[in-house]
């Protein structure tokens, strides 16, 4: 509230300052001094009134919406880049902030078209989340991917995929 009050004030002296410069024809080097101090100020206080809020963060704009929720994941044995074999087990550090499933999958990165090669649905509460994946690859040897899939915001249907690189080898 005090920084508009000061931009209206701040403005209206701006006004009054252009119109002393013009009835001068331009010869008044006070009123351009005066001029261009005022435009400076403006233009530092409407630039500081864009990035902060009422509350005196400068994260988040006015103008931005804030973040979504945000599900976090961790896979706990580091497994992006890993050599995996069928039978391994993966472990997956789950915290939900919204949402109810979860879809681990396992999908070859052939040149051609991807195949998923064994998928699991979880059903997740809030918070911590401890999800076992049993690799299942089959006869397939190469690089797959190993993707999270969650529901990105509550009661919509898209998902939001992340996955990491392993190789699965004999």
């Amino acid at each position: 509230m005090k920084r508009t009050i000061l931009i209206v004030a701040l403005s209206m002296a701006f006004v009054a300052v252009s119109l002393w410069l013009i009835l001068s024809g331009g010869r008044s080097k006070r009123a351009t001094s005066l001029k261009y101090r005022l435009g400076g100020m403006l233009i530092g206080l409407t630039a500081l009134a864009s990035t902060a809020c009422e509350g005196g963060g400068f994260m988040t704009s006015c103008y931005d919406p804030a973040p979504p929720p945000s599900n976090y994941h961790r896979w706990n044995n580091n497994v992006a880049n890993s050599e995996l074999r069928n039978g391994d087990i993966v472990v997956l550090k789950y915290v939900c902030e919204f949402g109810e499933e979860v879809t681990i999958s396992l999908i070859s990165d052939d040149n051609d078209e991807d195949r998923v090669l064994c998928s699991e649905m979880y059903n997740v509460e809030h918070g911590d989340n401890l999800l076992s994946f049993t690799i299942n690859a089959g006869d397939y040897r190469g690089r797959a991917k190993l993707c999270v899939e969650y529901v990105n915001y509550e009661g919509e249907e898209h998902s939001t995929p992340h996955s990491v690189f392993v190789s699965i080898v004999d």
